[in-house]
């Protein structure tokens, strides 16, 4: 018997309801701009409130002296300033600018002093490496003027910053059975103060040799 292939019948299910082709699903969009900022009516403003300035740029004002000064701006005029902190931190116009003039006040009154600015000394303190950082990277032992920890890198370095507007750098290296600590304290603005931080660095590392030799 010789089987006749079958036809394909067309035309069955043309009268059945269709259902809609499903839209493809948007993907959520990141994001993009500027932070979300309030600006204020006016002239720039060297001086925001501390609560505005973080709330506005998500940043405190010693963050935002910390960048500049760490940036190659460290020394620009306002407007080189303002364009960096836009382009590399999506700063709004109104508070780049505040920001500039903000650095640039803090920057010239750092150094009115007659003086040089950098208070240079060197501890050593009779026990090890880690154990002397570990010691250190603790805030109680800074006492009131402490403001807060701007960078710290394990075993190697830590960067604070003072009420005064001041900021230390303190550097650990291993030498032999001790550990021996080198302070640079910027932006002290007269020999007043230059005393003064000389003897509360050498008050400081005594009590710290004092607590590890006991």
């Amino acid at each position: 018997m010789i089987f006749k292939r079958k036809k394909k019948l067309t035309g069955i299910f043309e009268d059945l309801p269709v259902a809609p082709a499903a839209e493809p699903k948007l993907r959520d969009l990141k994001k993009s701009g500027r932070r979300a900022m309030l600006i204020p009516d006016g002239p720039y403003d060297p001086n925001p409130s501390a609560d505005r300035l973080i709330a506005n740029t998500g940043k405190q004002k010693e963050v935002w002296l910390e960048i500049i000064y760490a940036s190659r701006h460290r020394e620009s005029k306002q407007s080189s300033i303002a364009t960096f902190l836009q382009e590399n931190y999506r700063v709004q116009k109104w508070w780049a600018n505040s920001i500039a003039l903000m650095y640039l006040a803090w920057r010239a009154s750092s150094k009115s002093g007659a003086e040089s600015d950098l208070l240079r000394l060197v501890f050593v303190i009779p026990t090890t490496l880690t154990l002397s950082y570990t010691l250190m990277s603790s805030e109680g032992i800074y006492g009131a003027s402490f403001k807060r920890f701007l960078k710290s890198v394990q075993d190697q370095k830590l960067v604070l910053t003072f009420d005064d507007e001041t900021r230390a750098s303190l550097m650990f290296e291993a030498s032999e059975s001790n550990c021996a600590v080198t302070v640079e304290h910027e932006f002290i603005k007269d020999s007043v103060s230059r005393k003064t931080r000389t003897k509360y660095w050498n008050e400081l590392f005594r009590k710290l040799s004092e607590q590890v030799s006991r």
